[in-house]
């Protein structure tokens, strides 16, 4: 009857041993996993915000689509306007029309951008305003 209980508690503690081991390999190898994700798309958010820098300064004022390659990711982006309006002009005497009249046109542009590199293919939109003065 001793050597069977010896038996049954060293069972137990082994089978106790083993989840322990197991759940701790898992736990590392998740932990892992999740660090590289981490920082795979840590570089990849660096990356699209120097794709973005790069194409506010030069995209719907010099050219409507442009494409490229930063870093290994290609990109190609289209800029399109949505909406243009002049700014508003308040009247100040009676004899002065107020309204949309003022020498600031602004226009609103939706920039898509198209990000490949290797497996990833990601679509992002975005909305600019550029001013113009006109007389």
């Amino acid at each position: 009857m001793k050597k069977a209980m010896i038996t049954i508690e060293v069972l137990i503690a082994m089978m106790i041993l083993f989840l322990v081991i197991s759940t701790s390999f898992t736990t590392i190898k998740f932990f892992n996993i999740n660090t590289h994700k981490k920082i795979f798309y840590e570089d990849n958010y660096i990356e699209i915000l120097n794709i973005k820098e790069k194409l506010s300064s030069k995209l719907c004022k010099d050219s409507f689509e442009m494409t490229g390659d930063i870093n290994g990711y290609d990109y190609s982006a289209k800029c399109d306007e949505k909406k243009e309006a002049r700014s508003y002009r308040k009247a100040f005497d009676f004899d002065e029309k107020s309204g949309n009249y003022g020498e600031n046109l602004m226009k609103l542009f939706q920039i898509t951008v198209q990000v490949k590199k290797d497996k990833l293919k990601k679509t992002y939109r975005y909305y600019i305003t550029r001013g113009v003065k006109v007389q």
